[in-house]
């Protein structure tokens, strides 16, 4: 195991000369099997591979479980000072650090483990103990985000400044070391909850995909071998583009010339504005098609003088396009917070009418389907016939048809706010329209950004989500509405 893994470093060129490296413990199996590796294979003693490279410890609390999170902390000390290593201790609270920036709970736990950990580095390398079994779950959670051929690598052994030591062994392999090695590992029970969609690919998708191929893992990790060819090819490009098109690089704001930007094919500018907003976010890119389509609609847009326009994306993400560049700043929590407070009023919606919903990448449409469609309609709802029903009204994720009457003259729309509530269609009572969208599995990335549409008394749709029960179409309903909404770069 220990040359195993000392060759896959060399391999891929791991290790500094000479420095620090961070090594992130959570005290699990994994990553006390990389300390423990990592600390035989570097320092000042004579066997040691690595003479001139050093590590420092990094453990940060999430306070997801209580005092097991402190004693886990706790913990990690001792191990570190046992072996005579220097750490630093972190914690933060990941529900409210969720809450404050609209995140799943996993999407701020890694966030502000990756903010530790670059907190802790100064500049200097971080080792994280991603397996073999990560990857694989990686590769699905990228394909379940549709993010394209990029993707389909999934995780790098070196990316910036994170390195994988173990991506070359499993799980069971980093269990077995442990064992012949006496060391103990920490239980993380949150490693089972099914709110972490990573746990519910591990323990529910996985298991059914081996159940039709037993070799899944090992075919996923060939077609990464395969796309991982063509992407570093397309990083090369993008590598040697880079200079022409960035005019400027901070920590929270990249600025990029658009017309430099526009020169390139349309695949590298993608990847381009891939590496440009996952520099913004901690080596993750939050950006989906539908993200770089808004974006091409905002560079084709014509521009005069000192005119500015601007997109909110998701992970506090703002892309500005003026007279020459387009700039990507990572906004603070503060800014974000003030920016969809005073972006959530209501505004009308005529019927029939189109409004853009202001800090969103939405329009929204309301009108009255007419009277030939609606009268066969209304027929196969008296008969009950809802396969007739939504032929008539083909309804989409993004396209719901409710009653008219029901719904009432007076609409508006807007964006989500605390303690937002709606009767979910089928149900006799409210839910809180947060709770809704966790039950659906929404990232919290995206949730600032979905329209709601009101009646006069209450809410009738939670776009791309469900209408409200008491606007549903019946067998007495006369009028009917389409309420749609479509994606635009106009904000």
């Amino acid at each position: 195991m220990l040359e195993k893994i000392a060759t896959y470093i060399d391999q891929h060129r791991l290790f500094p000369e000479s420095g620090t490296i961070i090594v992130a413990v959570s005290g699990g199996a994994d990553s006390l099997c990389l300390l423990h590796v990592l600390n035989r294979l570097c320092g000042s003693r004579p066997e040691a591979r690595y003479p001139a490279v050093l590590l420092h410890v990094a453990h940060l609390n999430h306070k997801l479980r209580g005092e097991a999170s402190y004693q886990d902390a706790a913990f990690i000390v001792q191990l570190a000072d046992s072996w005579g290593l220097p750490v630093t201790i972190g914690e933060i609270d990941v529900p409210a650090l969720a809450r404050q920036e609209g995140r799943s709970l996993e999407d701020a736990a890694r966030t502000a483990r990756y903010r530790f950990l670059r907190d802790v580095v100064q500049g200097r390398l971080i080792a994280v103990a991603h397996h073999a079994d990560d990857q694989v779950e990686t590769l699905l959670l990228h394909w379940l985000r549709g993010e394209g051929l990029a993707g389909m690598v999934g995780m790098l052994p070196r990316q910036q400044d994170i390195i994988r030591p173990l991506l070359g062994v499993t799980h069971a392999e980093t269990v077995a070391y442990c064992s012949q090695h006496a060391l103990l590992p920490l239980e993380d029970t949150s490693n089972r909850d099914p709110r972490f969609l990573r746990n519910r690919v591990r323990h529910e998708l996985l298991p059914l995909l081996e159940s039709m191929n037993p070799g899944i893992h090992a075919t996923l990790l060939r077609n990464t071998e395969v796309a991982h060819v063509d992407v570093a090819w397309i990083e090369a490009q993008v590598e040697r583009y880079w200079p022409a098109v960035v005019l400027a690089e901070q920590e929270e704001r990249i600025t990029l010339d658009s017309a430099a930007l526009l020169t390139l094919p349309l695949s590298l500018q993608r990847h381009l504005l891939r590496r440009v907003t996952a520099r913004l976010c901690a080596g993750q890119s939050p950006l989906e098609l539908r993200h770089y389509l808004l974006i091409e609609e905002l560079l084709r847009r014509e521009i005069a003088g000192t005119e500015e326009v601007t997109l909110q994306l998701p992970a506090q993400l703002q892309v500005t396009r003026n007279f020459t560049n387009l700039v990507f700043e990572r906004l603070s929590s503060k800014e974000a917070e003030h920016i969809f407070s005073a972006l959530d009023e209501a505004i009308p919606l005529p019927v029939p009418g189109r409004v853009a919903v202001p800090g969103t990448p939405w329009i929204a449409s309301a009108e009255i389907v007419t009277e030939p469609v609606a009268r066969l309609a209304r027929q196969a709802l008296q008969r009950q016939d809802w396969l007739s029903v939504w032929q008539f009204l083909p309804k989409t994720r993004y396209t719901v048809y409710i009653d008219a009457d029901r719904a009432g003259s007076v609409l508006t729309v807007r964006t989500r706010r605390p303690g937002d509530r709606m009767r979910p269609l089928g149900m006799t009572r409210e839910k809180k329209v947060q709770d809704m969208l966790v039950n659906e599995h929404i990232p919290g990335a995206d949730r600032p950004y979905i329209p709601l549409f009101f009646s006069a008394s209450h809410c009738v749709w939670l776009a791309g989500v469900q209408i409200d029960d008491r606007v549903r179409l019946t067998a007495t309903t006369q009028r009917i509405l389409r309420l749609s909404i479509e994606p635009s770069s106009v904000i």
